[in-house]
């Protein structure tokens, strides 16, 4: 029952060859690493084959963050076809180094809402028909309120489609989103409760989280923050807790903050304290009760009707 911690991105004070950063990461106790090909899938085949390759061999999982330039919402056929060929590359790099899980950015509502929803239940489709392998889509909760990413979308798009698509919970953009309400252990309980009801057991104990601090205003997400920053939220050590007192015990933390490896050496260690902290029993009798809900996933309606804001 492992959880997972790593960066988003190459460590600041790592000077070695890009592929071999996992390495690096394994050297400070961390076993996860997200690579970033936000600005367009870049890396060559064979440097994609080595970082696979060590990351098997560290035991560091991998996922990769495909392009930001995506809007799978896009009523416009040219911006909906590029988008979804720049998940296929994605895709074909994810294979080549073993990643997990594609994270994407779903788009923008642009006008209605509905429509929007409808074209990426569409793009949804045309990609599951030509995934390369066991890779999983990851639809990422998103910070601003244009965005397509309430945790209810997120969560339906998984519904949806549970053989492709899982939820990517970006606790940073959730505050953000919701103008500022992940900021107490209920209203992050709340999130929490809604994953362990509408997911499978093994969907929700490894849930794969993007976490930072979130400077937002009133349309919003603005910026990230590292864990240090002082007035800036959510908090981590609530986020664990409410984690481990669901069951959840093998989370993936990605720290999406300026620090990287630093903030995710941080969050490993408030995780393993925490976890300790509660005991082995405790967590035990949590996870059998989550097993036990799964028998009928269902949406909770509107407990979370703050973090739902379109």
């Amino acid at each position: 029952m492992v959880a997972r911690f790593g960066p988003a991105g190459i460590p600041k004070d790592y000077k070695g060859k890009s592929p071999e950063v996992v390495n690096y990461l394994r050297s400070e106790g961390l076993n996860a690493y997200e690579y970033e090909a936000v600005r367009g899938v870049k890396i060559r085949d064979d440097n994609a084959k080595k970082l696979g390759m060590l990351a098997k061999l560290t035991d560091v999982k991998i996922t990769i963050h495909a392009p930001y330039f995506i809007n799978l919402g896009s009523q416009d056929e040219i911006i909906l076809q590029k988008s979804i060929n720049r998940i296929y590359e994605t895709m074909r790099v994810a294979e080549i180094m073993g990643a997990e899980i594609i994270v994407v950015h779903p788009g923008y509502y642009g006008g209605s809402r509905e429509m929007a929803l409808k074209i990426v239940e569409g793009a949804l489709e045309e990609l599951r028909k030509k995934k390369r392998g066991g890779e999983k889509l990851g639809l990422e909760t998103m910070g601003r309120i244009s965005q397509i990413g309430s945790l209810e979308e997120i969560i339906n798009f998984h519904l949806n489609f549970p053989d492709f698509v899982v939820p990517i919970i970006d606790w940073g953009h959730l505050e953000a989103r919701s103008l500022g309400h992940v900021r107490t252990q209920q209203q992050i309980d709340n999130i929490t409760s809604a994953l362990v009801s509408n997911l499978s057991g093994d969907i929700a104990q490894n849930i794969h989280c993007h976490f930072s601090k979130m400077e937002f205003s009133r349309t919003g997400e603005v910026r990230h923050h590292d864990l240090s920053d002082k007035g800036y939220y959510p908090q981590f050590e609530l986020v664990a807790r409410s984690m481990l007192e669901h069951g959840i015990v093998k989370p993936t933390f990605i720290a999406e903050t300026s620090a990287l490896d630093k903030d995710a050496i941080f969050m490993r260690d408030e995780f393993y304290r925490i976890k300790q902290n509660m005991g082995i029993a405790r967590i035990l009798l949590r996870q059998v009760a989550l097993r036990l809900n799964q028998s009928k996933p269902q949406w909770v309606p509107y407990s979370l009707q703050y973090l739902c804001i379109e």
